[in-house]
């Protein structure tokens, strides 16, 4: 399903994905439900995994990265999705604001956000199927779905959500 599943270390990459699913569980980012349960006509999206080999500024290997992500592609506007703007800084606005901070003699800091879009919740109803390698504890795979309760990455309104909830974070 992956040319980095037919790579020699796939391991490692299977690992990242039992991490990435644990991570997302621990943090109730969704609900499994039996598909019957799902209203009639509602329409599913996929799962799909990305890869990532991260790398330190030296070229050496630093992690092996997987995410899950939405299909966004298979999202209907008005059904499940309807605002996707959200504001993007330029770079060159960032730079220049570093420069001045130098100037004046201020501290300037960066921060990373551990999976940052899953902490903003989803505004639609939606349901994924189950990711590749995503097993529950009894009856088949293609038995359930996720319902989405948070916000994940794929998802058209997924960087709106997450810059409304950064905002109101900000300005609270």
């Amino acid at each position: 399903y992956s040319q980095a599943m037919k790579q020699d270390d796939r391991n490692s990459f299977i690992k990242a994905m039992e991490k990435e699913i644990e991570d997302h569980e621990k943090r109730n980012h969704w609900k499994l439900v039996h598909r019957s349960t799902i209203p009639t006509g509602t329409k599913r999206i996929k799962a799909i995994w990305s890869f990532k080999r991260k790398r330190y500024p030296d070229g050496s290997l630093n992690k092996h990265k997987a995410r899950i992500c939405c299909h966004g592609g298979q999202q209907e506007y008005g059904v499940n999705y309807w605002e996707t703007y959200s504001p993007v800084v330029n770079a060159l606005t960032v730079k220049l604001l570093l420069v001045i901070a130098n100037l004046h003699g201020l501290s300037s800091k960066s921060i990373d956000f551990v999976l940052a879009f899953p902490q903003a919740e989803v505004d639609a109803e939606i349901y994924m199927d189950l990711p590749i390698g995503f097993e529950p504890e009894f009856g088949k795979p293609s038995d359930y779905s996720l319902l989405l309760l948070r916000n994940l990455y794929g998802l058209k309104q997924g960087s709106h959500n997450w810059y409304q909830k950064l905002k109101g974070g900000l300005t609270a």
